[in-house]
Parts: structure tokens; sequence; C-alpha cells
């Protein structure tokens, strides 16, 4: 059987996934009433060592729901040319958050903690928007499935203060 991992929207589930989601205890999430969603929160934050998650329902929801709590309108995203919030998100993150993106000429979507470094605007020079975050997507879907290092990723967080973490 031959597994197609290029989306998640091309993903096929599985006969025990499709009776599993016939059989889930459902309801509505926003009144806690989903024991299902609330498992799979509570599941998630004892994992992250949290008091709560939220669950996104897709990929494109978490991402601009990220980007807008951890920027403001004018500030500046750091990610690299093959980004899914760039390519992929219809605009998302200048339409919902007010942000534009500062494109770096990675490998296959990765990048170098200094291309980060050099891309950052001077935080005293009015004339550029304030960079506030760098977003990193792991795998990259452009990239081809490409995986970070995950000694680049420490340097990156050692070099800035906000990054976030994509998982696509």
């Amino acid at each position: 059987m031959r597994i197609d991992l290029r989306s998640d929207t091309v993903t096929k589930p599985s006969k025990g996934m499709l009776n599993a989601m016939m059989n889930a205890k459902v309801g509505d999430d926003v009144y806690k009433e989903d024991e299902t969603v609330n498992a799979l929160e509570e599941r998630v934050a004892k994992l992250f060592g949290k008091s709560h998650a939220l669950f996104f329902p897709s990929g494109t929801m978490a991402n601009q729901t990220a980007i807008k709590l951890h920027t403001n309108p004018g500030d500046q995203v750091i990610c690299d040319k093959y980004a899914h919030i760039f390519n992929y998100e219809g605009g998302g993150a200048s339409f919902n958050s007010g942000v534009s993106c500062n494109l770096i000429d990675g490998d296959r979507g990765m990048f170098t903690a200094k291309q980060v470094i050099d891309a950052i605007n001077p935080p005293d020079f009015y004339h550029s928007p304030l960079t506030t975050l760098v977003e990193i997507e792991n795998t990259t879907n452009k990239g081809g499935g490409a995986c970070w290092d995950f000694n680049e990723l420490k340097k990156l967080k050692k070099s800035v203060h906000l990054i976030i973490w994509v998982f696509i």
C-alpha cells in the first residue's frame, strides 16, 4: 500500500481511523461538551507541561492564530521563501494580523541563525517594520519534507527571543 504524505489534505484515513471517527463521542467543543476534544486538549496540555491546550482543526488556523497572538499590525515575520504561511495560506498573515514577511533564501525551507540575525531590522530604525517573530516549519512542505537539524534550532533559539514552531 502506498502512503501519500504530501499534505494532510490528501492523506486518506484507514478503516480503523474511520471507525474511530464514526464512534467518537462528540458534542459542542465551545461548551466543552465534546469528550474527544476535551481528552485531546488535556492530553496535549499534560504532554507539554501546560495548564491548557487548544485544538485547531487545521494547520492554517493554528498558524494564523499564532501569528496574531505574537505580533502587532505593522510588525514583520522572518520566514523562509518556502514557508507555508507565505505560500499557502492565502495572504492570511497580512490580512489577519497586518504583518509582512521577510523571506530568507534558505536551503529547502531551512535557514541558519546567522541568516536570521542578518535579516532582523534594527529596532530603532523607524522606517522599517519591527521584526518580532521568526517562523520555523518542520517539516518543510515546499522543501520536499526536509527536517531541521536540531543543533541549528538550538542556535536559533539562542539568537532570537520568539520563534513560532510550525509543524506541518
